[in-house]
């Protein structure tokens, strides 16, 4: 029975220049090239709901405070932008990974249905890294009987 001969890249010529096998090496291999750090665009989940009197959407900021968040409401359509800041880095401690997300963000959600733009009908509260906004639904009004007069 033969045995198999595990591949080695010397075998075949090829080297360590290999612009696939530098990134690799650079981003994972090793742990000194904390400059080489993967971008990646902040952009927060959101869980939207609907009860018989509002739609609540809540939104996961971890890292953030309320005032880093700004929250609008325009006709039906609720905008929520901000910023996560990235922490500022300490001379004590050295990188080896970072995949945190961090920069500005902005999220729409077209709300179906008439929405109330009155200062009760909109409630957004910020705690522990979750952000919930309640927007109040308009209540259709009763329909009313006209009585028909003959002339």
């Amino acid at each position: 029975m033969k045995m198999l001969t595990p591949f080695r890249r010397r075998n075949l010529g090829l080297t360590e220049t290999n612009p696939f096998d530098q990134w690799m090496r650079e981003f994972f291999d090793n742990g000194t090239h904390a400059d080489n750090r993967l971008e990646t665009r902040f952009l927060p989940v959101a869980n939207i709901a609907e009860t018989d009197k509002e739609w609540v959407v809540s939104m996961e900021l971890p890292g953030m405070n309320e005032k880093e968040v700004d929250v609008r409401l325009n006709g039906n359509q609720l905008v929520v932008t901000g910023e996560r800041k990235q922490e500022k880095e300490t001379k004590d401690k050295q990188f080896h990974r970072v995949e945190s997300s961090y920069g500005m963000f902005e999220r729409r959600f077209d709300l179906p249905g008439e929405v109330r733009t009155d200062g009760e009908g909109v409630v957004a509260t910020f705690h522990n890294g979750m952000l919930e906004v309640r927007v109040g639904k308009l209540q259709p009004k009763p329909t009313t009987k006209i009585p028909v007069k003959s002339t």
